[in-house]
């Protein structure tokens, strides 16, 4: 059962402070960082609520709730086993509300215990976790990740805690949660449950029977339910980012895959398994136009992910556990929820992932970044690179950037009054990061510097500053070509859907597209091939040869589709031996400067070829691939 959410510090309209932990006698909760998301409980000092976006989690399995035996009584963990509570001495508690459809089920107790006849909360297991007739995957997922991660004990120790009269009897339970500061609070149950005919209605334990039932998973649920003010309010949908921060204590990131390349998903998930750290992947929603038809993978869903494997000669995979406890792609063994995926089918199917903190306090800030340097200032923007760190020092993915611009030198003391620039998120540790942005109105100088954040709010250090003119190229004193599209074509030659087109451009009016401009994507029903190939260049005379261009490469993020390349071709092979330069590593929603040195076709005649081939006729919804402003720097 649960106490009623009337918290001592807040109100549901407002904060006036944050509040000190509760004891066990405190029946008062704090907010948690879902209340405060949506608005329900608003601090006047908040914590920083993670920049999450919606995890799917409405998808339920349906069941036929069919139970033989109809009494049923709590019964006694050991050492009482064996013995009946008197029921009497249960506190009778305010139950949360259940789903209005089944607002003509029972609550009732039943024969069991807070664990499988077993003393220890580390009997525990993530394999016990099974989702109910309720649409909260996400929750349950996140629970099921946690204990996978929990490799020493310390999130089951105390999660959820038997509380016993002066017989030794239990009478009710503690669940273990933290509140939107990171700071524990206790929320208590009974092992009253929703029922129908007999069986509980909601997540219960892969253990439970009809002989026993194992009520540690309904318990936490029934808790996370109260706390928020009933099942409906967590019955649709949610952010398994606030339900790891509620079972660890420690702040979730969520990320977008479409954004990460193949290398960054696979070392970021592999990293946090070794750091015991939860990760949970949300599939896409029945409206994406992503066809889940004969995969056994659902719309609208949220799976534990357990890891990574690398078979030799094939391609990786991305190991993932269905919260139903069953129910997978064919061919992965038992039909237990747990299966392996290929990484570009992972890519197609799911859409983001949620990285957790484990139970130990993060306090260790991610590396600064030192090597921060000037690509090019060109046409009133910057193009800057620099290695990504990591989320502990240089471990892990990190969670955010903060880039900022000042007219005056930026130092620690003064870095908060500079204009903070979006750069998009961090890649895996070591990197190459590139990003271009426009500066600011006025001759400069301009300052940059930045720091890096991890999802625990340590940031690290302020970075090298850069000082930026209003003309720094890469190679001083070099006069480049510059291929803008300002006046047609330029004798560039085009194949299939690229052209000249005003949509999307980053300097004058026109750039290269690959689209179509009466649906706006790049969807003709079949498969997309289309290339954009320069004139002659001659580079004879040159041995220092810099390629850049801006690209808007809104796109599939899997790398088996949606294929994007630069490729060069030589003279001396009749310039038709193309060599591919460069590959899409990931999409992007706004034009990316991209740097490439092509040094080693100096004193060569060449032509450049951008080239998109989708590959098959799928998910061809996106703008397509934009090009502008390419440079040609020589020396």
């Amino acid at each position: 059962m649960y106490r009623a959410f009337l918290p001592i510090c807040v109100t549901l309209a407002g904060l006036t402070q944050a509040c000190s932990p509760n004891d066990l006698d405190n029946a008062n909760l704090r907010p948690s960082l879902t209340m405060i998301r949506i608005g329900e409980a608003i601090p006047d000092d908040p914590p920083v609520v993670p920049d999450d976006h919606y995890l799917p989690g409405i998808q339920i399995e349906s069941e036929d709730y069919e139970y033989d035996e109809t009494a049923r009584r709590m019964g006694a963990p050991p050492p009482f086993a064996g013995e009946l509570v008197d029921l009497s001495r249960v506190v009778d508690l305010e139950d949360p509300v259940p789903l209005e459809k089944h607002a003509e089920y029972d609550y009732a107790t039943g024969n069991g215990a807070l664990l499988d006849g077993e003393t220890s909360e580390n009997s525990f297991n993530f394999d016990d976790v099974k989702q109910g007739a309720i649409g909260d995957c996400y929750l349950v997922a996140a629970l099921s990740s946690s204990v996978y991660a929990d490799s020493d004990g310390s999130v089951r120790d105390g999660l959820v805690r038997e509380l016993t009269d002066a017989d030794g009897f239990v009478t009710s339970y503690a669940v273990r949660l933290y509140d939107a500061w990171g700071e524990p609070q206790d929320v208590f149950v009974d092992a009253d449950l929703v029922r129908k005919n007999g069986k509980p209605t909601y997540a219960r334990s892969m253990d439970s029977d009809s002989d026993g039932e194992e009520w540690v998973v309904s318990l936490f649920e029934k808790a996370y339910a109260g706390w928020h003010g009933g099942y409906q309010e967590v019955g649709d949908g949610g952010w398994a980012g606030d339900v790891m921060q509620a079972i660890t204590g420690s702040t979730a990131n969520y990320r977008k895959i479409e954004y990460l390349s193949d290398a960054t998903i696979l070392s970021s998930i592999e990293n946090a398994v070794a750091d015991n750290r939860p990760v949970v992947a949300g599939t896409w929603g029945k409206d994406d136009d992503v066809d889940y038809e004969g995969t056994n993978i659902y719309a609208w869903h949220a799976y534990s992910v357990l890891g990574v494997k690398r078979p030799e000669g094939e391609e990786p995979q991305v190991t993932l556990r269905n919260p139903w406890g069953r129910v997978e792609p064919a061919g992965n063994g038992p039909d237990d929820g747990i299966f392996d995926l290929p990484l570009p089918e992972f890519r197609r199917l799911y859409q983001g992932l949620t990285f957790g903190g484990n139970a130990r306090r993060d306090v260790t800030a991610p590396s600064n970044v030192t090597d921060l340097a000037t690509v090019a200032v060109l046409e009133g923007r910057a193009s800057l690179s620099f290695s990504a760190p990591g989320d502990d020092r240089d471990e892990g993915l990190a969670a955010s950037y903060d880039l900022r611009i000042s007219a005056e030198p930026l130092t620690d003391a003064n870095f908060i009054e500079g204009t903070r620039l979006d750069i998009g998120s961090p890649q895996a540790p070591g990197s190459e990061e590139s990003v271009s942005f426009v500066l600011p109105d006025g001759a400069g100088p301009w300052y940059v510097a930045l720091r890096v954040e991890d999802e625990a709010q340590n940031i690290s250090a302020l970075s090298n500053v850069l000082k930026l003119e209003s003309s720094d190229p890469p190679v001083d004193g070099v006069e480049p070509t510059l291929f803008d599209f300002e006046g047609g074509e330029q004798g560039w030659e085009t194949t299939g859907l690229f052209h000249r087109s005003s949509l999307e451009v980053v300097s004058g009016q026109y750039a290269m597209w690959m689209g179509q401009e009466s649906t706006i994507d790049y969807n003709t029903g079949d498969r997309v091939e289309a290339s954009l190939t320069s004139p002659v260049i001659d580079l004879t005379e040159h041995t220092t040869v810099r390629l850049m261009w801006e690209s808007l490469l809104d796109v599939e993020a899997s790398t088996a589709r949606d294929q994007a390349v630069v490729e060069v071709a030589t003279q001396a092979g009749g310039f038709d031996n193309w060599t591919t330069v460069w590959e899409k590593e990931a999409p992007t929603t706004t034009f990316k400067l991209e740097n490439l040195d092509l040094s080693s076709y100096g004193g060569k005649k060449v032509q450049l070829r951008f080239r998109f081939d989708s590959v098959d006729a799928s998910n061809n919804e996106g703008l397509g691939w934009f090009i502008d402003d390419v440079w040609i720097w020589t020396e």
